[in-house]
């Protein structure tokens, strides 16, 4: 019987089938001018903490937007490209409008970004899944300012779209105005620059780094069909 068990496990380890996961790509759509978004952002803290100790590939983006910035308080990681994104989602799966705290899940799945149980449900659905492509990433400083990020795949593309992502680990800063004031918010995976792009076999794309430097930042790429849908992810920490 333990012979046959290590056969089996021989078997596996030639065919790279053991621990074999496929990222699972997390967006959550938030602002500190939203009073019911601290505890989403807690929540995604918690999905990536516990990929991590799982070692699972859960890549977790927090995309602040920036249409509550009017109530008083301005959020210094709001984009209205973020906004835009997030309107783009809500065409393509049919909702009335947008509304914080959203998460999608591989670009398919949405809810309340605090709704544990769907968010667990669907990251499970999500690792299940059989990456299309596989994606190997180089980071190479241009300058103090400019970040060189280059990509290759292990097949010839369709009409596909690449995400690129950098985004920076544990954020805080406190609220004084708005609905959250008086409140110190903890934020993990800032997106601070996202484009995306018609995606190739091979290419490359330069992102100019934050004033901050490269502290606790790292690359997110994620490759999505015509329907937004997640077939292929990887993520690269600068340092």
């Amino acid at each position: 019987m333990k012979a046959f068990l290590l056969l089996i496990l021989l078997f596996a380890v030639a065919f790279d089938i053991v621990g074999q996961t496929t990222p699972v790509i997390v967006e959550l759509f938030t602002s500190q001018g939203c009073s019911s978004c601290p505890a989403a952002n807690k929540t995604l803290t918690e999905i990536l903490k516990k990929a991590e100790s799982g070692r699972q590939p859960v890549f977790g983006l927090s995309f602040h937007v920036d249409y509550w910035n009017y109530i008083g308080w301005k959020d210094p990681y709001s984009q209205k490209a973020f906004t835009e994104r997030q309107k783009d989602y809500s065409a393509k799966l049919g909702l009335d409008g947008i509304y914080t705290p959203q998460m999608i899940v591989n670009g398919q799945h949405e809810f309340v970004g605090s709704n544990k149980y769907q968010i667990e449900n669907s990251i499970q659905e999500g690792l299940k899944k059989t990456e299309r492509y596989k994606i190997e990433i180089s980071l190479r400083s241009v300058s103090t300012e400019i970040l060189n990020v280059s990509y290759q795949l292990d097949k010839d593309p369709g009409n596909e779209t690449l995400s690129v992502a950098l985004v920076q680990k544990s954020l805080e800063n406190a609220v004084t105005k708005g609905e959250n004031k008086g409140k110190k918010l903890h934020h993990d995976n800032v997106v601070l620059f996202f484009r995306a792009i018609p995606l190739e076999r091979k290419s490359e794309v330069d992102i100019r780094m934050p004033e901050s430097g490269a502290q606790h930042l790292s690359v997110i790429l994620y490759v999505q069909d015509t329907q937004y849908h997640v077939i292929a992810a990887a993520m690269k920490p600068l340092n």
